[in-house]
């Protein structure tokens, strides 16, 4: 069973904070710069025993023009759980979804709307920003958690 988690949203509406926030959060380590690739983050920071490894797309596959087929073209094996932006309606939108469905993906998604409001899934701004992000961080955490016991993983 793989997952994928996509945060969606407009260009520079806080999707790289969005998940930079969630691995700084169950990782019990600060990142201040979010780069694509493998994170250890454990399910309960504070029950460090139960560990996840991610792969992390920051950029969305539609604003860095690297589609996940080229990015994966030359990996044996795809990652179990993928955690990336994508842009709403962007170039390669389509095609992040054909890939994710064509090789397996159940996709959760989670989608930032473009307007500021008092909402969790709307933009922040520098006086909510904290407790949007940490809300984001849960409900992405607890999705993955539903997954995994809805699946019978661990």
């Amino acid at each position: 069973m793989k997952l994928a988690i996509v945060i969606e949203g407009a260009q520079s509406s806080g999707k790289t904070s969005t998940i930079l926030h969630f691995i700084n959060q169950y990782q019990n380590r600060k990142l201040n710069v979010m780069r694509s690739g493998w994170q250890n983050i454990f399910i309960n920071p504070h029950f460090q025993n139960l560990k996840i490894n991610p792969y992390v797309i920051s950029s969305s596959p539609s604003e860095s023009d690297k589609q996940l087929i080229q990015r994966f073209n030359k990996w044996s094996i795809l990652p179990d759980l993928i955690i990336m932006a994508e842009q709403n309606g962007g170039k390669h939108y389509s095609n992040t979804m054909t890939f994710l469905n064509a090789n397996g993906y159940s996709i959760n998604t989670f989608v930032i709307n473009n307007i500021n409001g008092s909402l969790n899934w709307e933009r922040f701004d520098s006086s909510n920003k904290a407790a949007k992000l940490t809300t984001r961080a849960n409900e992405i955490m607890d999705s993955i958690i539903f997954f995994i016991k809805t699946n019978n993983i661990i």
